[in-house]
């Protein structure tokens, strides 16, 4: 009779610590699937057509279209009932000692939407904004141009090398 106490306590003890655990876990599933936390990611969508990468020589040009150029796309699942903006962003990778340095002025960049300048400028740091654009619920096509301005440099730009990436981030905004 003994042995039947001990293993009806035993059950009993084993039973009430999973009811605690199952009803523990059923909370913070329950809590954590009515709070948004950072955002709806599932909502954005980045698309690098022709991969984050620009490198390799840049020959001086007076224009954008005599440099180096990747897109990216960028957009709102139809689905989702948000607004939001994005960012798209350079980094420079500068360690190599062939890099093309960047504190004159002579290396520039132009985001373009379609045929539209979005925006324009000096690539000055390591990492740069180059625009912030707001989404909408298709996607858009971005072109982003990095270019020597051939008016600028001097023979020290001879045989140097450009090396640097895209990345675009995207926030939620109210619609």
């Amino acid at each position: 009779m003994k042995n039947y106490k001990l293993f009806g306590t035993l059950f009993g003890v084993i039973a009430f610590i999973a009811l605690i655990v199952g009803i523990t876990y059923a909370w913070f599933t329950w809590t954590s699937g009515n709070t948004i936390i950072g955002g709806s990611t599932e909502c954005f969508t980045i698309n690098y057509v022709n991969g984050q990468n620009i490198n390799g020589e840049i020959i001086p040009s007076a224009t954008y279209t005599g440099g180096k150029s990747t897109t990216v796309q960028i957009g709102i699942d139809a689905s989702c009932n948000i607004g939001g903006s994005a960012t798209i962003k350079l980094t420079t990778d500068s360690s190599s000692t062939n890099a093309i340095k960047l504190t004159d002025g002579a290396v520039k960049y132009a985001v373009y939407k379609g045929t539209s300048e979005v925006a324009s400028g000096n690539v000055s740091a390591n990492t740069i904004d180059l625009a912030t654009v707001d989404l909408t619920k298709t996607l858009t096509t971005y072109t982003i141009y990095i270019w020597v301005d051939g008016s600028i440099i001097d023979n020290t730009y001879a045989g140097k090398t450009y090396s640097g990436y895209i990345h675009a981030s995207a926030e939620q905004t109210h619609e």
